[in-house]
């Protein structure tokens, strides 16, 4: 028995949707950044360099680089080559305009380069010196105040978790509910068959449930199937002994007089009402058919059922994916009744059963591993059999005349040839017809 849990496609679809509201929120936390809070940034950044650089710069004229405290990081020469600076990013090229527009500062930045003075980065700024006083590079972390940056460890937590959320949500809303609300909409709220089969989509748990109830209704139909089939052999039944009755009720009513007259017409008139009832019988019986006479099947089990009522079924093979469609259900069986008969009796065993969707069409193909046949093409009646063909007769007669006369109400054709087995392969091609779409999208 299938247990009720989450497949691996949809765990699959699970950590998708999750993942991509994840980062569908960093980037709007991104965007976020980059429109409202960098030139907040910018401009806390630009006032603390400005400030720092120009105390700096007041203390270096009165004392000494080597007499500065200790939080004062000043350096007469990078710790690096000074032609190896490394590029100013965007943020960076911002900052050193914006202290030229705003301060009518213009001083020369690098990027830290590791190893790094601080762990989060910061420039190292080329301080203005009386000449001819060597160059002394004052060293601004990038870290801001804790009253500019405290909200961004929360914001990416945030944007992380709604992220994962509304993923969750969409996951939720496109797997489960809405494929819920279709079986719930499709459910049908009546007992006249033939029963529309339910779509069977969303979760693993949801889609076993619609393939349980969908088996259900497929049973419920077959058994309206049935009766409407019983129902109208009996009609056809009584009507035979029926008739014959009446004739020879009425024949006796022609002979009989007095007494024995009075009592042949009454069982005359008692045949009659009989005869009523079993016409009201036949008219139930074609009241319950469907005007189009198609029934709505899951392909997968109904060629399941039909092969297991074979006292050989193990000889064949089956290969048929879960397509639902709209098919005249008696001709269709008794096709596939006809190639599988064919293939059993002439070929040998193993008997191949599979099916494909080709676009709107659909190839149903029976495939054995017996001596096949020679010509490719559907015969016709009364032209001359080779030798070695004669054991195969049925391939040619009736019985594929038939399967051929449905495929062509179907839009299609059947088509004879050669297996890649050796054997005998009869592929039965159906197409849409303007009355019957052929497929059903569940």
């Amino acid at each position: 028995m299938n247990r009720p849990s989450l497949d691996r496609i949809d765990w699959f679809k699970l950590l998708a949707s999750v993942f991509t509201g994840a980062g569908i929120g960093f980037l709007l936390l991104f965007v976020l950044l980059r429109t409202m809070l960098e030139p907040h940034l910018v401009g806390e950044s630009v006032l603390r360099i400005n400030r720092n650089t120009l105390l700096v710069e007041e203390v270096l004229k009165r004392v000494p680089v080597d007499a500065l405290p200790d939080g004062v990081i000043v350096r007469r020469q990078l710790p690096w080559p000074e032609n190896h600076a490394q590029a100013l990013s965007d943020f960076d090229q911002q900052v050193v305009r914006e202290l030229r527009l705003r301060h009518g500062m213009v001083r020369e930045l690098r990027r830290d380069r590791r190893p790094l003075e601080d762990p989060w980065g910061g420039y190292w700024i080329r301080l203005k010196v009386a000449p001819p006083a060597p160059p002394v590079w004052l060293y601004q972390p990038e870290r801001l105040s804790s009253l500019s940056v405290w909200y961004l460890p929360i914001l990416r937590s945030t944007a992380l978790l709604l992220g994962m959320v509304s993923g969750l949500m969409v996951f939720l809303r496109t797997n489960v509910e809405l494929p819920f609300l279709r079986v719930m909409n499709a459910i049908p709220d009546t007992d006249i068959a033939p029963l529309s089969l339910l779509p069977e989509r969303g979760i693993a748990p949801l889609r076993l449930i619609t393939l349980r109830i969908n088996r259900l209704l497929e049973r419920l139909n077959g058994v309206a199937r049935d009766r409407r089939l019983l129902l109208r052999g009996l009609a056809h039944d009584f009507g035979g002994p029926q008739a014959r009755l009446m004739l020879q009720a009425e024949a006796l009513q022609a002979l009989a007089t007095d007494e024995p007259r009075r009592i042949v017409d009454s069982m005359v008139e008692e045949l009659r009402q009989l005869a009523a009832i079993t016409h009201q019988l036949g008219l139930l019986a074609d009241a319950s058919l469907d005007e189009q006479q198609y029934d709505h099947i899951a392909l997968d089990d109904f060629a399941r059922r039909l092969v297991a009522s074979y006292p050989n079924s193990d000889s064949i093979i089956l290969d048929i994916p879960r397509l639902f469609i709209w098919i005249d259900l008696v001709g269709f069986e008794r096709s596939l009744c006809n190639l599988i008969d064919n293939a059993l009796e002439y070929g040998r065993p193993p008997i191949g059963i599979s099916a494909q969707r080709d676009g709107a069409r659909l190839r149903i193909l029976v495939v054995d591993h017996g001596d096949g046949l020679r010509t490719p093409t559907m015969p016709t009646m009364g032209t001359t059999q080779r030798a070695d063909d004669r054991q195969r007769v049925r391939h040619r007669g009736l019985g594929l005349q038939l399967v051929d006369r449905f495929c062509r109400s179907q839009g299609g054709r059947l088509l004879l040839g050669p297996s890649a087995l050796g054997g005998l392969r009869a592929e039965m091609l159906l197409l849409p017809t303007p009355v019957n779409p052929l497929f059903i999208e569940p």
